[in-house]
């Protein structure tokens, strides 16, 4: 696109007859880059004009002249500095002279953003450099910053310099880094203004930033003792935590690490895997957070002792009956402990016996039982302490005393001497009935109820029962089978 610069000028010289006649400078290109070739033109509307091109020296130039125009040619720009000078002599406007200027805007595309972290941490500052390519004239050069397509910070230079002035314009962005910024696109975009009100990009480079959050090291919530041989869930919470897919979570067993897979919380604040310890005492921790194929080098970890432990069920024993005036034993155990071990045997609030130990532990109390203890509850209670937990934990067991007094037994033994010998006469007489019944059954005689006939005597009181024949007896029971009525109430019937 040719670009061009007219000007009205008045003449050097006063002004002859005639109409006047203009003078204008054209270029090949609005700005030239350094190295490169450039064309200039000079035209006039004068009918018959002498026309001069007035160059910097030192300047490799090819000019020729046609009719109304001169084009210089410069197979290379060397300068920074190119102004030119067209001078029209129009003779055929009485010898009136016109002059007009034009300086050629030169640049290179020399633009560097200056290195930055390749990852960002959110919430801090940091400054995006970017330098210009040098230009002349210096006031020519916009230098702009977009994130995405939005120009976000923009400047150029307002104080001329020299042409053998270097320094370059430098653009520095300052930014707060956030989750937006993840894989967001900054540009340094430099451009010329052209006198044309336009502007003409010259270069650009842009960058792509990785922003990421770990404002704090892991914390592991686990902080009370572990039983032996139990599963248990292990939590480590990491707050904050961008971009959470990245982060990997380990746990280390005495510097092992825990052969179980860490599962993360729909909010990725909480680890948890599952351990189960086989050895008990103190026992290191440790939950080790670290970015997985992220371009960054960064671990943070947390370590704690806790302990691991064994604590059985305190066990009491005591008799299920308990005499008065009887003294009895009352165990107080524990058979398996890890740790500082306090055993000891109570009556309410009243200490009947303690003792203490690493491992298992039993107390033993002589108890002389009285009515008043009858219904009270004695309590084993065990107490832990381990190395690394201030506070001790506490198992009980309680068990109630039945007290009775020795006569109340033996009132208990008589009573179940009187149940049984009832039991045993009942059972005789049924049996005596039974057997009574089978003789009747084989007609051969009943003894319930014998009627006597009316002529038979009636034995005396004093006289033997055994002198009434047993024949008669029976006869005298056949005979008078009839006269049983209902209202005859024997333990045998009569056979029919």
């Amino acid at each position: 696109t040719e670009a061009t610069t007219t000007f009205m000028t008045t003449p050097l010289m006063p002004t002859a007859k005639g109409n006047g006649f203009d003078v204008e400078i054209n270029t090949d290109t609005p700005a030239v880059e350094i190295g490169a070739s450039l064309n200039v033109t000079c035209r006039t509307t004068c009918l018959n004009p002498t026309i001069d091109m007035e160059l910097k020296s030192g300047l490799n130039k090819y000019c020729h002249q046609v009719d109304n125009s001169n084009t210089c040619q410069f197979p290379v720009v060397e300068k920074w500095d190119l102004p030119i000078v067209c001078i029209v002599t129009c003779k055929s406007e009485n010898n009136t002279q016109k002059e007009v200027k034009k300086e050629i805007t030169v640049y290179n595309r020399d633009l560097v953003i200056a290195p930055h972290p390749e990852l960002m941490e959110i919430n801090k500052t940091y400054q995006l450099h970017c330098t210009g390519p040098r230009v002349y004239p210096n006031n020519k050069l916009h230098l702009k910053w977009l994130r995405g397509n939005n120009v976000v910070k923009s400047v150029n230079s307002t104080v001329g310099k020299l042409p053998e002035d270097v320094t370059p314009l430098v653009n520095i962005l300052d930014l707060i880094a956030s989750k937006t910024d993840d894989g967001q696109v900054y540009t340094c975009l430099a451009e010329l203004d052209l006198d044309t009100n336009t502007t003409k990009e010259i270069n650009s480079s842009s960058v792509t930033l990785q922003t990421y959050s770990f404002p704090e090291p892991p914390r592991i919530l686990n902080r009370k003792p572990i039983v032996v041989n139990e599963e248990v869930t292990l939590e480590c919470e990491v707050h904050n935590v961008y971009p959470a897919e990245k982060l990997t979570v380990t746990w280390f067993h005495n510097d092992e690490e825990l052969k179980s897979d860490t599962k993360t919380s729909a909010s990725h604040d909480i680890w948890a895997t599952t351990w189960t310890p086989q050895v008990t005492g103190p026992t290191e921790l440790t939950c080790r957070a670290d970015f997985e194929d992220y371009p960054l080098n960064l671990t943070r970890s947390d370590n704690i002792s806790i302990d691991v432990y064994v604590f059985s069920e305190p066990e009491i024993h005591a008799p299920k009956t308990i005499i008065v005036g009887k003294p009895v034993n009352i165990t107080c155990s524990v058979f398996n402990a890890s740790g500082k071990l306090q055993l000891a045997l109570k009556n309410g609030n009243t200490i009947l016996a303690n003792d203490s130990s690493s491992t298992e532990l039993t107390i033993y109390h002589t108890l002389h039982p009285e009515m008043e203890l009858n219904g009270q509850q004695l309590t084993c209670e065990a107490e832990l302490t381990l190395q690394h937990h201030s506070e001790p934990i506490v198992k009980q067991q309680n068990t109630t005393l039945n007290v009775q007094r020795e006569e109340s037994t033996r009132d208990i033994i008589i009573i179940l001497i009187v149940v049984v010998l009832i039991i045993l006469v009942a059972i005789a007489i049924i049996y005596i009935c039974w057997r009574i019944d089978r003789a009747r059954k084989s007609g051969k005689y009943n003894l319930l109820n014998p009627t006597p006939n009316k002529n038979q005597e009636i034995p005396r009181v004093n006289e033997p029962l055994n002198t009434i024949p047993l024949q008669e007896v029976i006869s005298n029971g056949n005979d008078n089978n009839s006269q049983t009525g209902p209202n005859n109430k024997s333990c045998i019937t009569p056979v029919s």
